[in-house]
């Protein structure tokens, strides 16, 4: 008895804060690890955002010879290039060297992603929490942020199938999730819409359908009015994500369908 409250004491001491050994089971068994990722006092989110930062880079990795290939495609002589001055001519050719060089190609995407997964982490952690406390939920904000991240490891299987697919067709992924229900040339609110969609498939359903599992078992709260305030935080989350693809199209850098900062 003394030597398992002295085991109890020491667990409460020194927590384990990587629990690789949730990943798998958070598949097979939701309920019950979802459970248990809900008992902790203390950050558990360490080891599914490592995960999905190398799923990351894997990413970013296997789309840069593509992007590589496509800039250098894509750099054509102007028509009236012979009449332009040398030092217009230099610029032009170092210009075109840049945009297909790592930098952009490698560099600034790998960035870009991984500052969308962290942030795009914590912006759901937060919503949900503010939004769970104030239908009456009592959680801390650490347990909203551990739900966050493990209910987001179905999204690194959406990042395996993806590299699996860019390197066997040696193209990057277009139209993602549901926005090729929407023309590409839209504009206005219909542009706004087709980023929205870019975010949702089956595994960003996956993903909301262990965050109603586990806001329900940290909140304390009904079912019902769990899973009525775990939606509204998520379709807050996604008009927030969504707004940098619009813009981004709006001001003709990114396509129209692009993803924005949603993970990767």
């Amino acid at each position: 008895m003394a030597e398992a409250e002295l085991d109890a004491l020491n667990n409460n001491e020194h927590p384990r804060r990587l629990r690789f050994d949730w990943l798998l089971p958070l598949f097979f068994r939701p309920r019950r690890t979802l459970t248990q990722i809900g008992e902790q006092n203390h950050g558990v989110w360490l080891a599914p955002l490592l995960v999905l930062t190398l799923l990351v880079i894997i990413s970013a990795l296997a789309a840069h010879p593509i992007r590589q290939q496509a800039a250098q495609m894509g750099s054509a002589i102007p028509p009236d290039f012979q009449y332009w001055s040398t030092d217009q001519q230099q610029a032009y050719m170092d210009a075109q060297a840049n945009s297909s060089g790592p930098m952009f190609t490698l560099i600034f995407p790998a960035l870009s992603a991984l500052l969308g997964l962290w942030v795009s982490w914590f912006l759901l952690g937060s919503i949900l929490h503010l939004a769970l406390t104030l239908t009456g939920s009592r959680s801390s904000n650490t347990a909203s942020l551990n739900l966050a991240a493990w209910a987001s490891l179905p999204l690194g299987l959406r990042s395996i199938v993806q590299i699996v697919a860019m390197l066997a067709n040696k193209q990057l992924i277009a139209g993602p999730g549901l926005s090729g229900f929407i023309a590409s040339d839209a504009t206005g609110f219909m542009l706004y819409l087709r980023s929205m969609l870019g975010f949702i498939d089956i595994y960003f359903l996956w993903m909301v359908i262990l965050l109603l599992i586990g806001a329900t078992i940290i909140s304390g709260m009904r079912r019902g009015k769990a899973w009525v305030t775990t939606l509204v935080a998520v379709l807050i989350l996604l008009a927030l994500q969504a707004l940098p693809g619009f813009i981004g199209s709006q001001l003709g850098g990114l396509s129209s369908g692009g993803r924005g900062f949603f993970f990767f």
